[in-house]
């Protein structure tokens, strides 16, 4: 008994250590808008999901295909009586430049949850127990998709046995795996290739493999998974999560409560993007007030995932409850996108130098930065009002009215339906891509340039991280405000093609690597 405990101390030991780490770089286009659904599950309610957002100009960036998908669970093979041809289904998502991102666990079954799967036992099940690539020496236990076993994945000739079968499915036009929870019903120790260790500790082992295949096949991969959940506490490892998603929630208030504890706590851990599950996931239904405050929560995080088996064709689509929240949603997706190289560009940073997208969260005021330069509060209750302070330093300008308001100066206000708390640090340098005017900030000019917002204040510098493509390749790029001269200045290790909008003062372009303009 004194030799376990040992060992899960060990163990806890070793947990902290993962946590400690500097998150990775995340890809650039995945601080974008993610839909998905968990009602229907076939081919058809996928492409007609996605249909319904491009009908009502809202852009989408990524598809989840949730479970179940496959024949049976976790042996990659499409079911197509659920998904006929799903290779022309990926193929015509890619030519609209969605990607495509798929559902697993870390289980093998002898037999699904209510038969959800057309064969329901694995076809390597008895070879996964007798090469010992399961843990607990193969036993079978119940978890919530049914009964089966969990991949050792401390065992490096199991994992390369699931990495040819990952193969199966990891075709082009899939960009990641939605790497849902299984192993958080296996007893609190497990017997591994490496000996008894906590099941907390075994847990990011199934996370870093799945973090490893996928990098490896692209530099645009990503894995969704959870970085610290009211499901189980932490999941994955700082180091090797690129998107992290925290878990099942109701769509009510209390829901949002609860996801932005998880969010937040997974922030001050170190995680660098963490993303929100708009409208929550099971549970009860948001109504037009909650939905709305999801959302525009939702787009000052990493990414707006959209989808749940609580009303995936109704109340998780903007337009059920009217123009009105449509184009809010459609407002918010859009100021998100836009956002999405400066949010690349903190990442970036937090990888380098530890840290998170969201910064000095509060869990009091339910607040939180977005970055240095964002500000935002989230509205968790009816009726819009709203009472919190601002950072504790630099002077701060109101989104919505530009009305300039001093560090840590109380705010009391109500926010109308289609508005919420946003400000801007003046002094700031905000890099953003932008092809629309739907937020108000730039136009259809913008398109195809790299746009600079500037919230002028004296002298300001910013050195920058900017994406090279899709992908976590970056070039870094410094560019220089003086208020007095009106001057802009560029270095950057890359030539840049520039828009830069001075709040109050006007617009000015150029193009090149060194480059200094007078508004």
């Amino acid at each position: 008994m004194r030799k376990i405990l040992l060992l899960i101390l060990l163990c806890g030991l070793y947990r902290g250590n993962c946590l400690a780490q500097n998150p990775p770089i995340t890809p650039a286009w995945a601080f974008g808008h993610i839909v998905w659904e968990d009602s229907i599950n076939t081919r058809e309610s996928a492409e007609r999901l996605v249909l319904a957002y491009q009908q009502h100009d809202i852009p989408v960036d990524a598809i989840i295909i949730d479970s179940p998908w496959t024949t049976s669970y976790n042996d990659f093979i499409w079911d197509e009586t659920r998904y006929p041809q799903p290779l022309r289904m990926i193929d015509g998502f890619a030519n609209q430049g969605i990607r495509t991102i798929l559902w697993t666990t870390g289980n093998v079954n002898l037999k699904d949850r209510k038969g959800d799967t057309s064969i329901g036992t694995h076809a390597h099940l008895q070879e996964i127990i007798g090469k010992g690539f399961a843990v607990n020496d193969g036993q079978i236990y119940h978890w919530w998709k049914g009964d089966g076993v969990h991949l050792d994945f401390t065992n490096q000739e199991a994992v390369r046995w699931w990495f040819k079968q990952l193969d199966k499915a990891y075709t082009k036009g899939v960009y990641g795996w939605k790497v849902d929870q299984g192993e958080f019903w296996l007893d609190s120790i497990v017997k591994t290739s490496k000996g008894i260790m906590s099941q907390v500790d075994f847990r990011p082992y199934y996370y870093n493999a799945m973090y490893d295949y996928t990098r490896m096949k692209s530099d645009e991969g990503i894995i969704m998974a959870r970085p610290f959940s009211h499901q189980g506490g932490f999941a994955a490892s700082v180091a090797k999560l690129n998107m992290g998603w925290c878990g099942d929630y109701s769509g009510n208030w209390k829901g949002i409560q609860n996801q932005l504890t998880d969010i937040y706590r997974s922030a001050q851990a170190g995680y660098g993007a963490i993303a929100m599950e708009v409208g929550g996931f099971y549970q009860g239904r948001s109504d037009k007030e909650q939905f709305t405050r999801y959302f525009q929560a939702g787009c000052m995080t990493a990414c707006i995932i959209n989808g749940g088996e609580n009303g995936a064709f109704t109340n998780h689509l903007p337009w059920w409850f009217g123009d009105s929240v449509s184009d809010g949603y459609r407002f918010c997706v859009t100021l998100h996108r836009q956002l999405a190289p400066y949010k690349f560009s903190t990442v970036v940073d937090a990888h380098l130098h530890g840290g998170s997208l969201l910064r000095e969260p509060s869990s009091v005021e339910w607040s939180h930065r977005v970055g240095n330069d964002i500000f935002t509060k989230v509205i968790t209750q009816p009726g819009g009002e709203a009472t919190f302070h601002l950072p504790t330093s630099g002077q701060w300008v109101d989104f919505w009215n530009q009305t300039v308001h001093q560090a840590g100066e109380a705010i009391h206000q109500t926010y109308p339906l289609h508005r919420f708390p946003l400000f801007i640090r003046k002094g700031s340098i905000i890099p953003l891509s932008i092809d629309n005017d739907i937020t108000g900030i730039g136009d259809e000019t913008c398109a195809g340039k790299r746009v600079f917002l500037i919230t002028p204040d004296g002298r300001t510098s910013q050195t920058l991280y900017l994406p090279e493509g899709a992908g976590t390749a970056y070039f870094k790029c410094t560019v220089a405000y003086d208020e007095e001269k009106r001057t802009v200045s560029i270095q950057s290790e890359k030539e840049v093609d520039a828009c830069v909008i001075v709040q109050h003062v006007g617009c000015v372009a150029g193009k090149g690597s060194e480059l200094i303009l007078t508004l």
